[in-house]
């Protein structure tokens, strides 16, 4: 299960310059990912205990929530939570947030 939900974040986040996806997409890719949930829930009935499925889906469901919102959104709470980690004093012209490290991946 656990492997499945990694497998199901690399494919919307690690699909380089050519896979895109819109906040239209939003919507499919979250009964998507519902399925795959379910599919664990009732399948498996008894080894996995759907409190257990859905602790182990929390960062999806984070990212997939973060996909359903607008893009002004998205930078307006970048900018806010940067600014309250990094004590930035508001953005000025020119003056860049501190990006967060990245893996590489």
């Amino acid at each position: 299960m656990k492997a499945s939900f990694e497998v199901f974040l690399m494919v919307l986040l690690a699909g380089g310059s050519i896979r895109m996806f819109t906040w239209l997409d939003h919507p499919m890719i979250e009964e998507d990912f519902d399925s795959l949930k379910r599919m664990f829930c009732t399948c498996v009935k008894g080894l996995i205990v759907e409190d257990m499925v859905e602790q182990e889906a929390e960062v999806v469901h984070g990212v997939v929530a973060l996909m359903g919102q607008s893009t002004k959104q998205l930078v307006e709470d970048f900018i806010s939570v940067a600014t309250e980690t990094y004590g930035v004093g508001g953005v000025d012209a020119g003056q860049k947030i501190p990006m967060p490290p990245t893996i590489g991946r």
